[in-house]
């Protein structure tokens, strides 16, 4: 049987970093820098999903166009929702890993019902993967030793 996004959410932790589309993305940028977070939630007032904002988004839509954050809104720089892929909590890991790796994501929003329940990272996803195949690696040297 294989893990699940719920699962890791039950690992890691579900809290989600929120921001509105109106709030300046200064704030936004410190508040990612604050919590040591490569990207925010974008709902709406109602706390629905409307999007990502992430750290690249800041970066090639802001900063490299020369415009300043001081100006602008998160609106001007978010990945709307209409263009990102977003996954259930019954969906695998490997699945999530496919989309990173094959879409060139790195932070997964998790929808259930269409209420954001959590959201994942590439991060997670690697760290995840990697764990569980040293556990299978640990597993097979103590049976192979004998000394399970």
């Amino acid at each position: 049987m294989s893990t699940t996004v719920g699962d890791l959410l039950r690992i890691k932790g579900a809290k989600v970093e929120t921001i509105t589309a109106a709030e300046p993305l200064l704030e936004a940028i410190r508040r990612m820098s604050e919590k040591h977070i490569g990207c925010l939630a974008v709902v709406t007032q109602a706390g629905k999903l409307s999007g990502i904002l992430s750290e690249r988004d800041v970066l090639w839509k802001v900063i490299a166009a020369g415009k300043s954050p001081k100006t602008h809104a998160v609106k001007d720089a978010m990945t709307p929702l209409k263009q990102m892929d977003t996954v259930s909590p019954a969906q695998t890991v490997e699945e999530c890993m496919g989309l990173i790796s094959g879409r060139r994501h790195r932070h997964l929003p998790v929808l259930a019902g269409g209420k954001l329940v959590g959201m994942i990272s590439i991060g997670d996803v690697v760290k995840f993967l990697l764990d569980a195949q040293q556990s299978t690696i640990d597993s097979l040297e103590k049976y192979i030793t004998g000394t399970f």
